[in-house]
């Protein structure tokens, strides 16, 4: 490998970086050392990314992701669910009124009425008692939302939550 050769395949970037293949790292050694040009670009690409993630290390929140987690929410009430900004799910669990009610679709829409999403509700969930939403929490604007649970006859039960931002 010439210099010329070692700049256009960028070649002591995907050496630092640890990118080449063991053959690629045979022949770019072959002319790194003795090319004072490519030791200087690895050297100080190499002391980029050790300042970079010292940087960024630094600015790394202590918290990892997290899910919320809201169990049986009661139809007759609304519920406070407040999100952090490192919250990335919010996980909803609907009891069903009696083993009896089926639950053939459910929705989401804003308090103001603006419809979310509607989606069937997963067979397999019928038989838990209880349908499971889960909803990106980025997507979750501040306010009241309501889920609507339609049965196979045409009865609904609605869920109202207030998303409170921290």
């Amino acid at each position: 490998m010439d210099h010329i050769e070692a700049v256009r395949t960028r070649a002591a970037e995907r050496y630092a970086l640890k990118q080449m293949t063991p053959a690629e790292i045979e022949i770019f050694e072959e002319h790194f050392f003795t090319c004072q040009e490519c030791a200087e670009e690895v050297k100080w690409i190499s002391v980029f990314e050790q300042n970079a993630k010292k940087i960024v290390g630094k600015k790394v929140r202590a918290t990892p992701a997290e899910f919320v987690t809201v169990k049986a929410l009661d139809p007759s009430q609304d519920t406070d669910v407040t999100l952090r900004d490192y919250s990335e799910h919010l996980i909803l669990e609907i009891p069903l009124p009696d083993e009896n009610w089926k639950a053939k679709h459910i929705s989401l829409a804003t308090g103001a009425g603006t419809a979310r999403f509607t989606m069937k509700v997963p067979e397999h969930q019928l038989s838990e008692g209880k349908v499971h939403v889960m909803l990106l929490s980025k997507e979750l604007d501040p306010g009241r939302h309501i889920l609507t649970l339609v049965s196979d006859e045409g009865d609904y039960l609605e869920y109202s939550f207030n998303i409170k931002l921290e």
